[in-house]
C-alpha cells in the first residue's frame, strides 16, 4: 500500500514514517503541498493535514492556513479519481463550538468562526470522493522543539498563567500514526468503509490542569489543580471502535516520554 502525505508538517511525517516501518507492505512518502501535481509519485491513499502544526495543543488557529487547500482541493480530488486512489483528511474538533460536549459524528458542528467554516468546506468537498476518510481529532502532542507542547513547557517554566481553554482530549502524534495506519490497512485489506470518524486519546482536560500536570512532571513551581477537569465530556469515539476496532489510548501515559524526547 502506497501512502503519500502532502504536507510540510515534519513532525507528522516523522511519526507516520516511523510507524510505517513496522509494516513491510506499506510504502510511505511525503511531499510538499507546493509540488506540481503531475510529478507526485503514485499512491493508493493521499493524506492531507491542512492545519499542520496549528493543530497542536496551545497553538493559535489562523483561517488563512486553509486558503491554499480550499483553492487546490478540487484538483487533488480529480487526481485521486484519475489514479483510482483514496483520500484521508485529518480534520479537527474545532468545527464544534466550545459548549458542545460529548460530541459524536452525527452532531452538527456549531462553530461559526471563519476557520471552522472553511474546515467544514474542506470536509464537504472530500466527502464527494467515493473512497474517502475524514478523521476529526482533538489537539495534537508532538516532540517538535518549536511545537505546541514545547511552547507550553516554556510557559510552565516561566510560570505564566494558563489560557482559559478546555480540550476534549489530546492526541500524541505516534498515537495518530497508529490510528491512521490501522484504518488504512483495513481498507487496503478490503474493508468497505468510508466517511467521518472521531478520535481522541482519553481524557478531556483544561489547559490549567495540563499546566498543573506539566509542572509536576518538570519539578517546577506548581500550578493549582483544576478540579473541574474530570467532569468534562470529550469526544465520542464509539464509531471508530465499531468500524475499525481502534480503542483510545491515554495521553497522560505518554506525556513523560514526550517530555523526555523534548530534553526537558
Amino acid at each position: 500500500m502506497r501512502l503519500l502525505l502532502l504536507s510540510d508538517y515534519a513532525a507528522l511525517s516523522g511519526a507516520l514514517d516511523q510507524a510505517a516501518q513496522r509494516y513491510p507492505g506499506i510504502d510511505f512518502c511525503q511531499r510538499s503541498p507546493q509540488t506540481q501535481l503531475l510529478t507526485l509519485p503514485d499512491f493508493d491513499f493521499l493524506l492531507l493535514a491542512p492545519l499542520a502544526e496549528q493543530a497542536e495543543v496551545g497553538q493559535q488557529l489562523q483561517p488563512q492556513q486553509l486558503q491554499y487547500w480550499l483553492k487546490n482541493l478540487p484538483e487533488l480530488l480529480d487526481l485521486c479519481r484519475s489514479r483510482d486512489a483514496g483520500l484521508l483528511l485529518i480534520s479537527s474538533d474545532c468545527v464544534f463550538a466550545d459548549q458542545q460536549q460529548g460530541i459524536a459524528e452525527l452532531d452538527p458542528p456549531a462553530a461559526e468562526d471563519p476557520l471552522a467554516q472553511e474546515l467544514m468546506q474542506l470536509e464537504t468537498q472530500v466527502a464527494q470522493l467515493e473512497q474517502h476518510l475524514i478523521l476529526r481529532l482533538t489537539p495534537l502532542l508532538s516532540t517538535d522543539p518549536q511545537g505546541g507542547l514545547a511552547q507550553l513547557v516554556a510557559r510552565c517554566r516561566q510560570h505564566q498563567a494558563p489560557d482559559n481553554v478546555d480540550y476534549r482530549g489530546l492526541v500524541p502524534l505516534d498515537d495518530l500514526a497508529r490510528v491512521v495506519l490501522g484504518m488504512l490497512l483495513q481498507v487496503d485489506a478490503g474493508a468497505q468503509v468510508s466517511g467521518l470518524y472521531h478520535y481522541t486519546a482519553t481524557e478531556p482536560v483544561s489547559q490549567t490542569e495540563l499546566m498543573h500536570t506539566l509542572a509536576r512532571l518538570l519539578n517546577t513551581e506548581a500550578y493549582p489543580a483544576d478540579l473541574s477537569g474530570t467532569s468534562r465530556l470529550g469526544m465520542n469515539t464509539q464509531h471508530i471502535m465499531d468500524h475499525f476496532g481502534i480503542h483510545p489510548r491515554a495521553w497522560r501515559a505518554t506525556l513523560p516520554e514526550l517530555l523526555e524526547q523534548l530534553h526537558v
